[in-house]
C-alpha cells in the first residue's frame, strides 16, 4: 500500500513538472508607435497596457525622450485604474512617470490607455529619426524603478516587453507630413 502511494505521489510530482505553467505576459505600448512630426507642432502618444489576462494592481511606466528635441506638455491618465498618484514630468531630464492603481475591491485586467502623453517638437529640433523608450529591463524582475506590472494580490512582476516609438522629426509646418 505504501509503494502504490508513493507511486501516486511520484506521477503526481513529475506531472505538476511536466505540465506548462500559465505564463502571463503583460506588455506596455507607445501609440502610434512611429510617425513623423514636424518642427513646432503638437501631438500626443497614448501609453497602452495589455494585462494578457493578468489581474493587476497597478502599473509604472517611464518614458525616456530626447529633450533637446521635444517637450512633455502634459499627462492625462487613462481610466482603466482609479487612482494616477505618481504621473510626473520631467522635461529637463526628459524622463515621464505614470503611477496607476488599482482599487482595494477590484484588479484590472484587459486592454486599455494608461495615460495620453502630450509632446511639442521643439522649433529649432534637429530632423531625423529619435526616439521614446519605456525605461524597461525584462532581464531583471526584480527592479522596482523602472516601467513594470504588478500581479493581483503579489509582488509578481508580470510585465514581460514594451514597443518603444520611433519617430521622425520633419522641417515641414503643422498639418504637413
Amino acid at each position: 500500500m505504501k509503494i502504490k502511494k508513493l507511486l501516486v505521489l511520484l506521477a503526481t510530482f513529475i506531472f505538476a513538472l511536466i505540465t506548462p505553467a500559465q505564463v502571463l505576459a503583460a506588455t506596455l505600448t507607445l501609440s502610434p508607435s512611429s510617425g513623423t512630426f514636424n518642427r513646432g507642432c503638437n501631438f500626443s502618444l497614448n501609453i497602452v497596457l495589455d494585462t494578457a489576462g493578468s489581474q493587476t494592481d497597478g502599473t509604472d511606466a517611464i518614458l525616456l525622450y530626447d529633450q533637446a528635441r521635444l517637450t512633455a506638455n502634459s499627462i492625462q491618465s487613462g481610466t482603466i485604474y482609479p487612482d494616477y498618484p505618481g504621473n510626473n514630468i520631467d522635461d529637463t531630464g526628459g524622463k515621464i512617470t505614470v503611477s496607476g492603481l488599482a482599487s482595494v475591491s477590484s484588479a484590472f485586467s484587459g486592454q486599455g490607455t494608461l495615460a495620453t502623453i502630450s509632446f511639442t517638437v521643439k522649433s529649432q529640433a534637429a530632423t531625423g529619426a529619435t526616439q521614446i523608450k519605456f525605461d524597461f529591463d525584462p532581464n531583471n524582475k526584480a527592479k522596482t524603478t523602472d516601467s513594470n506590472v504588478v500581479e493581483r494580490g503579489t509582488v509578481a512582476a508580470v510585465l514581460s516587453s514594451v514597443v518603444n516609438g520611433s519617430y521622425t522629426i520633419g522641417p515641414g509646418t503643422c498639418g504637413a507630413i
